[in-house]
Order: structure tokens, then C-alpha cells, then sequence
């Protein structure tokens, strides 16, 4: 089942998060991004925050499809996770998640729901962030990925004592200190694959090929 998230971000325009929502099961939206959900022109299954962002006309409108969640010490990003954690799965099989719509307006916001995305992945692993410009996923233990030769892609380990390998980069990570986030920065794919392992969850970002 696929659940997507769209955030109180930058209105989704690329390809790939339109897709994630026009291809959603389920689609959720944190209660500040409604008005963008009716913008792209598909209205959300639920909606879930505080409500702080919602008129009166539209919480009559949503009716039960608004979640209210009052909790103030996580954001709305955090809430909707929380929320399709409790939805039943239709037709069995293993629950994909996509945030769409969390990133490019204020830049705190979008570093928290970035780094985020390794709490959500913890509890849902197959969890990923689709932005205008790309993808964040989280790397757990070692994982292989379909590539060009060429392709841009940028790995951030944001815990301690981070030990990263890697095949197929030009840039190999195997011993390098990445105990500062920009380390692992843009780096290139040297085939039609790589490979990451990693002793603590890691962040990779590859954006969208051109």
C-alpha cells in the first residue's frame, strides 16, 4: 500500500512527487498544505495537525477526514507519520510511504523533516522524501542502487562515529572521516549501480537526472 504524505512545503511540481500523489493509495496532508492539495487538484483522504492553518468553512468541509492532533513537542510532518501508522493495510503486503511538499520554503523546516526521514524509516522502511529537485532516502546496513554513469548523488551521516564503504563511485567513501555533514557531498556513480554500507543510518540524496 502506498501512503503519501504531502507537507506544508513548496507546492509539488516535479513529475515525481505529482506522481506519488496522483499514485497514492492513501494521501494525507499535514493541515497547512490543504490548500495546496486543492491546488494540485486531489483532496486529501485525511487531513491531521492542530488546525491552526485551517479555516472554519474548510474543518466543516474535511468533516472526519480532519485528524485533529494537538500534540505541540513534533511538527505536522511528524503527526501524519504517526497517524498512517495506525491505517489498515488494504490487500496485504508491505506499507510504502512518500513525504512529498517538505522542503523549499523555510530552510529550519526543511532540514528537520529531512532528517527526520531516519526516525520515520526506523518505524517504516520503506520511507522517502520526493522534492522538486530530487530524493532523500535512508541508508540502513548496506543497500544497492540502480544508477547512470554520471549521476549526482550526496551522502550525510548525521551520527557520530559514521563508518561508510562504497562501490561504484568515482569518489570512493571506504575510510573517510564523515564526521562533518558536507563530507560526503557530491560524489558521482561510475556504472549502472553503487553501493552503500554503512554501521549507522545515513541520509543519500540523488537528484533528478536531467
Amino acid at each position: 500500500m502506498l501512503v503519501t504524505i504531502l507537507a506544508n512545503g513548496e507546492r509539488p511540481r516535479h513529475a515525481a512527487p505529482l506522481s506519488a500523489i496522483a499514485g497514492a493509495d492513501v494521501f494525507v496532508a499535514c493541515d497547512g498544505a490543504f490548500a495546496s492539495a486543492r491546488e494540485i487538484g486531489r483532496l486529501p483522504d485525511y487531513v491531521v495537525g492542530d488546525g491552526d492553518s485551517l479555516a472554519l468553512d474548510e474543518r466543516t468541509t474535511l468533516g472526519p477526514r480532519f485528524i485533529f492532533d494537538g500534540e505541540q513537542d513534533t511538527n505536522d510532518l511528524c503527526k501524519a507519520f504517526r497517524f498512517i501508522k495506525s491505517l489498515p493495510r488494504t490487500g496485504g503486503g508491505k506499507l510504502s510511504v512518500r513525504i512529498v511538499g517538505a522542503t523549499g520554503l523555510r530552510e529550519d523546516h526543511a532540514l528537520a523533516n529531512i532528517f527526520h526521514l531516519l526516525d520515520f524509516t526506523e518505524k517504516i522502511p520503506d520511507t522517502s522524501i520526493l522534492t522538486n529537485s530530487g530524493t532523500f532516502t535512508a541508508v540502513r546496513g548496506e543497500m544497492t542502487f540502480q544508477c547512470r554513469a554520471g549521476d549526482a548523488i550526496s551522502v550525510f551521516a548525521p551520527s557520530p562515529f559514521t563508518h561508510v564503504s562504497s562501490h561504484g563511485l568515482e569518489w570512493p567513501l571506504d575510510g573517510i572521516d564523515l564526521t562533518q555533514l558536507w563530507r560526503g557531498t557530491l560524489n558521482r556513480t561510475t556504472g549502472d549501480s553503487f553501493t552503500l554500507n554503512a554501521n549507522r543510518p545515513i541520509l543519500l540524496y540523488r537528484p533528478y537526472a536531467n
